[in-house]
């Protein structure tokens, strides 16, 4: 009964001005939709609650004679009906059955018959009431090898951006300080304190300045000693129930981080999808933890579903700027520290390994000042032990056409580059299949060459897939969800394709090349 949203808004806008009046527009609705313990709607509105936690839902509709409700909680079998009182109709969470906390998806049967429109959704907290999840997650703008960027959602304008923290091992603890933006489209805030001067492979503490719950992480080696594990995949969010199992197997891995190239939560950069991100977010808050609490950090790269209209070439105003592409893309940049403007950077980590994202057209044009830009991060790190391009679309697609645009685009200008490199595993996304190729080079397959692992189904639907037999870069490909688990040593790297039922769709290593 999943249905998703329909992109009805038109509105653009032109600078971070004309952003933010859109900001406080929705808030003032949002404040007008609450009244006491009820959050009221119209056929027409699909703000969700959250703003004001309630208890109660209520339906302001015209000469109907009987109005229900059905959810996702029940598989949309049950009708519950409202009651009808002081001009609208009404009821509780606990009428309706929404009583778990989880996030529900609902809509109204107006007279026998289903409201138009997208589905609704709301979130139920463990009080019971509707409201906004939990969200703490890790990432890093710095080295990982001595820093922590640590981000979290509040409620109040006047929440403290503060964290205390300490070794795991030591007793005295150490405040470090942030900063807090508004979240786009919501009221919440998000707030970002980095961590710096960590020692490197070591286990920390923190909590929030305002909180007494105690979280876990741990820094990345210096040096490559031991193996390294990574878990990499992309296009998240279709079904939340299947991204929270796939976020739990993610965390069963025991990954020291995850790297994911962009189709986070297909929110596109509309107002009404705010609350794809609370979900979003709630689920690798909930699922993606290790079984001894660690919070295992994630770094993100842009996709299409980031940005309104997927590309800039859809957008007539585009224009090479900050404050476009954050008018475009404006929870990409709110929500994460990295990559940060314009849209792709490089992180590097220790002295054995780099990941380089990239924007495949969605922010910014893959010709140009992005290409001469991946010329000059690949050249000093050409000879790295572990060097991996991360993107969204696919250079190599096993599902859509081999003569996409932005794939010929890849193809005729970043691959060269990556070929006069050590680079031989890339990891691209957005087709929604698993895919790996033959290694290629020089646009043929070659035993010395560029091994293409995708393609972007961690937990989205999948798509059919060309048979690898009659496709000539394609080694193996099939409709299935997945993720890359990848162990670095200092001499090879393993890489195993886990489905979501945690069998092993394929396993390969490649050797770390010779200086």
């Amino acid at each position: 009964m999943y249905i998703y949203p329909e992109m009805k808004i038109s509105m653009k806008y032109n600078d971070l001005r004309s952003m933010y009046i859109g900001v406080f527009a929705v808030l003032t609705l949002l404040v007008m939709q609450v009244q006491g313990d009820v959050h009221i709607t119209t056929l027409s509105e699909r703000l969700p609650p959250g703003a004001t936690p309630v208890s109660r839902l209520a339906l302001l509709v015209e000469d109907a004679k009987q109005v229900d409700l059905r959810h996702s909680g029940s598989y949309w079998a049950v009708s519950h009906p409202l009651t009808y009182t002081n001009g609208r109709w009404e009821i509780s969470l606990a009428e309706a059955g929404m009583l778990a906390p989880d996030f529900y998806q609902y809509k109204f049967l107006v007279d026998g018959r289903w409201e138009p429109g997208e589905n609704r959704s709301l979130y139920v907290t463990a009080d019971g009431n509707a409201g906004y999840p939990p969200a703490l997650y890790l990432t890093w703008q710095q080295d990982p090898t001595t820093t922590m960027t640590i981000h979290w959602h509040s409620d109040h304008p006047d929440d403290a951006s503060d964290v205390w923290y300490r070794r795991a091992d030591a007793d005295g603890w150490e405040r470090a300080s942030g900063q807090k933006v508004p979240f786009p489209f919501t009221t919440r805030w998000v707030h970002t304190v980095e961590l710096q001067q960590l020692e490197p492979d070591t286990r920390y503490v923190f909590r929030r300045a305002d909180g007494e719950r105690e979280y876990a992480f741990v820094t990345l080696p210096q040096h490559l000693a031991e193996p390294l594990r990574f878990v990499a995949g992309g296009d998240i969010y279709h079904n939340k129930a299947r991204m929270d199992r796939m976020n739990a197997l993610v965390a069963a891995l025991d990954p020291a981080f995850m790297v994911i190239g962009g189709d986070l939560a297909y929110a596109d950069g509309w107002p009404q999808n705010a609350i794809r991100w609370h979900a979003y977010f709630e689920s690798f808050y909930r699922h993606a933890t290790t079984a001894d609490g660690r919070l295992i950090p994630h770094l993100v790269g842009v996709g299409n579903h980031e940005v309104r209209h997927g590309y800039y070439f859809n957008h007539e105003d585009y224009q090479p700027t900050d404050a476009w592409r954050e008018s475009v893309a404006p929870f990409f940049f709110a929500l994460y520290a990295f990559p940060g403007q314009p849209g792709y950077e490089v992180m590097d980590i220790g002295d054995y390994l780099s990941f380089i994202f990239l924007d495949t057209d969605h922010l910014n044009p893959v010709p140009g000042k992005q290409t001469d830009w991946l010329a000059s991060v690949l050249q000093p790190r050409a000879r790295l032990p572990h060097l991996f391009p991360i993107y969204h679309v696919m250079a190599y697609p096993a599902h859509r056409p081999f003569e996409d645009r932005t794939a010929a685009a890849i193809r005729k200008h970043w691959i060269p580059l990556f070929e006069q490199t050590d680079i031989r595993l890339a990891f691209e996304h957005h087709d929604h299949t698993f895919k790996i190729t033959h290694p290629l080079r020089g646009g043929q397959v070659d035993p010395d060459g560029i091994v293409y692992a995708g393609d972007g189904a961690w937990a989205v639907d999948v798509r059919e897939v060309r048979r690898p037999e009659d496709v000539w870069y394609l080694r193996k490909a099939e409709p299935i969800n997945h993720v890359y688990e990848v162990i670095l040593e200092p001499t090879r790297r393993v890489v195993r394709a886990h489905a979501l039922d945690g069998s092993i769709l394929d396993e390969f290593e490649q050797p770390v090349l010779a200086p």
